[in-house]
């Protein structure tokens, strides 16, 4: 798939458009979703093989930022309206996810006195895909959140 996009052209590029799952793609889209798949179900194998296997770090880096979208699609909110804070770590971002008819993931600077959860990046990747079972689960710093609630929220597609 890389060689077809860079095989593109400029205007080639800019048209390229493809409607999936209720969204309009451009090629920087469709890349980015082909990557989280590929990532995942990378992870997927190579975990049956080794419990302590992780998701690649330059598709973590590259699939952190773009969670939002990703949250919005498949989380499973329930129940009454839910803020927690997210920080994760390589790389170190903050995030807000909020619960209530749909779900949301927002970038802040930090602590806003909510409900932390902290853990690695790549950890968080696999929970928003639904594949943080607490037998493959890093240590996570949480304050006042249960990560059991969040694994509810997120239980895979």
């Amino acid at each position: 798939m890389t060689e077809r996009f860079e095989s593109l052209d400029a205007g080639q590029r800019e048209q390229l458009r493809l409607t999936m799952f209720g969204m309009d793609l451009d090629i920087a889209g469709l890349a980015q979703m082909r990557l989280g798949e590929h990532a995942i179900h990378t992870w997927d194998i190579a975990v049956a093989l080794d419990p302590a296997a992780t998701v690649a770090p330059d598709a973590v880096g590259l699939l952190i930022d773009a969670l939002g979208q990703l949250v919005a699609r498949t989380a499973k909110p329930g129940g009454p309206a839910r803020r927690w804070q997210v920080s994760t770590i390589t790389p170190g971002r903050h995030f807000t996810l909020a619960t209530g008819q749909t779900a949301t993931l927002t970038a802040t600077d930090g602590d806003e006195g909510l409900p932390e959860v902290g853990m690695p990046a790549e950890a968080f990747v696999r929970l928003v895909y639904g594949r943080l079972d607490p037998a493959h689960t890093p240590p996570i710093k949480a304050r006042r959140a249960d990560l059991d609630e969040l694994r509810q929220l997120f239980p895979g597609f």
